[in-house]
């Protein structure tokens, strides 16, 4: 993310971190590198923190290779099976193949690298104790601390128990580790978060600003939701989590303009591939992943494309979540049915091997003028002719990890759940419900006078339309916290196809992945993650 350092140094940081892909609990000391006089000024603090930004984008930004396959059991996404066959194997319920163990393999290395890195800062940091004044230390130190909080929360909701590292690997013990409760995981998720909160900043400056350094509004964004995932299952926190995530999200809410969030007018300028960071005053953009042209990014054209024109289509719509959704700017934005391509040839996505509708908002791409969407009633633009012109891996637009109006939602969400909902959560659910439909400053989508059950059931929904579609597996963890997932894929479903009939029903355990194979064999301590 913070790509204006020199590579040779962001180099030297991965050989001093030991960072690779090799097994996590393989006999490679990660860590154990570092001589004690390490960090002990603020260039040494610079260097790690930029190598631990780009290891993060790695865990966050790879293609498939990760535990993301487990979204295709949620109830907006199907997998076809048509090229990447573990997709619909998770559909359908399916016990995991070894096609899809090496996929989740990749992204435990990936992730425990991340962690490795973080837990390299917060142990060695205070080395620059007599060099570093004790604010800008702690900000150095709060950066790896929001981090290591991050990959963990992506982790313990995939994995639910799993092995909680905090030090540096050492052979003889870490292959002894067991796997810790996800509630202990938890408590050191809002650690981590609390001493984020507490030392970063509210902006930086200069190239950390531009690069996507975490800030005080993305701390307690994220705390927020690590609440709301908390009063849920598996950990089953209750009222005492929700009134933690609805204070915390009314903070963020109150300091909106300080802390520089607000809605965009329209829901497809949040996926506008031209945009740069901090061009907005106040934007709904909290937290993000920076990259190139020329890195890969799983939230890319080709997830959502058939086959036909190129595409993996791994991630297409379910037929009873498509019919469900909402009318207006946001479903027209958000899928894509009719496809027009060789000066303007038309196919019906029924007409595709695919037979469903595919996601369209990832879609914008910067690539030889790809991003035509305004000009889409225009017979001459792109969008009308020739739709192949973004057909790739590789887009330039930031990777949005976390949106304002989730913000909104959590509160509007956690306020219900706790002591009804009052005129700030129905303010929350109508803006986002409002630029849905026409864009902000509209009313005709509002909603009021519900009663609670109604309303939290509008907000959830709402929280399934606004991030329908591999954004960061928002929907997944919904139902996987409301103990939905049963019937997400029995009643919810409309499918007559019989590639997508369940296999089996699903139980709590289903709702979490196993620890992949190669990490038991290393240690087989860490089997059965799931009881």
């Amino acid at each position: 993310m913070k790509n204006i350092i020199p590579i040779i140094l962001i180099i030297t940081a991965f050989l001093v971190s030991c960072e690779s892909n090799e097994d996590f609990l393989a006999e490679n000391p990660k860590g154990q590198l570092f001589p004690d006089n390490f960090l002990n000024n603020e260039t040494e603090l610079e260097l790690m923190n930029t190598s631990l930004y780009a290891i993060f984008a790695r865990t966050m930004n790879w293609p498939y290779e990760s535990m993301e396959i487990k979204l295709a059991s949620s109830d907006d996404i199907l997998g076809t099976g048509n090229q990447r066959p573990y997709y619909n194997q998770m559909e359908v319920n399916m016990d995991i193949t070894v096609g899809a163990d090496n996929d989740i393999q990749l992204g435990w290395e990936r992730a425990y690298n991340t962690i490795n890195q973080a837990n390299a800062i917060i142990n060695n940091y205070h080395n620059a104790d007599d060099t570093v004044a004790e604010d800008k230390l702690n900000a150095w130190a709060a950066q790896a601390h929001f981090i290591r909080a991050f990959t963990y929360f992506w982790l313990v909701r995939f994995y639910n128990n799993i092995p909680l590292i905090t030090s540096a690997f050492v052979p003889d013990v870490d292959k002894k580790v067991t796997c810790s409760s996800s509630r202990d995981v938890y408590d050191l998720i809002v650690s981590d978060l609390q001493f984020a909160e507490k030392w970063l900043p509210v902006s930086w400056t200069g190239y950390m600003k531009k690069g996507g350094a975490v800030t005080k509004g993305a701390a307690k964004s994220i705390l927020a939701k690590v609440y709301l995932q908390m009063a849920g299952f598996p950990v089953k926190g209750g009222v005492e989590y929700y009134e933690k995530s609805r204070d915390k999200a009314k903070e963020v809410i109150d300091n909106s303009s300080e802390y520089g969030y607000a809605l965009r007018d329209h829901f497809y300028q949040v996926w506008d591939p031209y945009w740069s960071a901090y061009e907005i005053p106040e934007d709904e953009v909290i937290l993000w992943i920076e990259h190139t042209i020329d890195d890969y990014s799983r939230r890319a054209p080709l997830a959502s494309r058939p086959i036909e024109f190129g595409g993996w289509e791994f991630m297409v719509t379910e037929n009873g979540f498509f019919n469900r959704f909402p009318e207006g700017e946001r479903k027209n934005f958000t899928f894509i049915t009719d496809f027009y391509v060789n000066g303007g040839q038309h196919y019906s996505y029924k007409d595709l091997t695919c037979k469903h509708p595919c996601y369209r908002k990832l879609w914008a791409d910067d690539l030889s003028d790809g991003w035509d969407w305004e000009n889409r009633n225009d017979p001459s633009s792109l969008w009308a002719t020739n739709m192949t012109q973004t057909a790739n891996w590789y887009s330039s637009r930031p990777d949005i990890i976390m949106r304002y109006s989730d913000v909104l939602l959590t509160y509007a969400e956690a306020k219900a759940r706790t002591d009804g909902p009052d005129a700030l959560a129905y303010q929350c659910l109508n803006d986002v419900r409002n630029r849905a439909y026409k864009g902000v400053g509209t009313t005709e989508a509002s909603v009021s006078g519900l009663n609670t059950t109604d309303f939290i059931d509008a907000v959830v929904w709402e929280r399934a339309y606004e991030f329908a579609g591999f954004e960061y597996s928002a929907r997944w963890f919904d139902l996987q916290r409301l103990e939905l997932v049963e019937k997400a894929t029995t009643d919810w479903r409309d499918e007559t196809e019989s590639k997508y009939f369940l296999m089996k029903q699903y139980t709590k355990k289903d709702y979490f992945l196993p620890v992949p194979s190669k990490e038991v064999t290393l240690n087989p301590n860490l089997a059965n993650n799931n009881p």
